[in-house]
């Protein structure tokens, strides 16, 4: 009985053991910059497009990119208040952990909220978590750089493609 209570105790801890080794099996940043026009005030338009890539290095340490479109903005009626004529960001995110796959898993429609200005090149920008609408995944977002003109403050969806 001794020898089985023994057994089994060092099944469980192999089992733990392997289970947490596996669960996380990429780590992917993610970086890109978006123009466009964000003028809303409950109602209005907020749309800015533009490029970016996922890069993912998985436990072997086998690396993987994604060219990705990003979109950042919102339906017409939306809880935002903007008025950015025209503005640039540049955003990234580090140390995005997936439990599997590769950058694919990441593209989805994410919701979050955010604060961004700009006059010329000096330009503010702050953003919450995005949480997945439809993988699951949240992940911390940092709006790294805005240029332009304008303010938004609001609730915004961020698509990766």
């Amino acid at each position: 009985m001794k020898n089985l209570s023994r057994f089994l105790l060092a099944m469980s801890f192999a089992f733990v053991t392997k289970t947490h080794a596996q669960a996380l099996s990429a780590t992917c940043n993610l970086a890109f910059e978006a123009k466009g026009t964000d003028i809303q005030i409950l109602i209005g338009y907020s749309k800015l497009v533009g490029r970016g890539e996922i890069a993912c290095v998985d436990t072997t340490g086998k690396q993987e990119k994604l060219k990705i479109k990003v979109t950042v903005g919102t339906p017409v009626i939306f809880p935002r208040v903007a008025f950015a004529p025209s503005l640039i960001v540049h955003g990234g995110a580090s140390g995005i952990g997936i439990l599997k796959g590769g950058p694919k898993v990441l593209l989805d429609r994410y919701l979050t909220i955010d604060v961004r200005g700009a006059l010329g090149t000096a330009g503010f920008a702050r953003a919450l978590v995005l949480e997945g609408e439809n993988n699951g995944l949240s992940f911390n977002l940092g709006l790294e750089d805005v240029e332009g003109f304008g303010i938004a403050v609001g609730a915004t969806h961020v698509s990766l493609e």
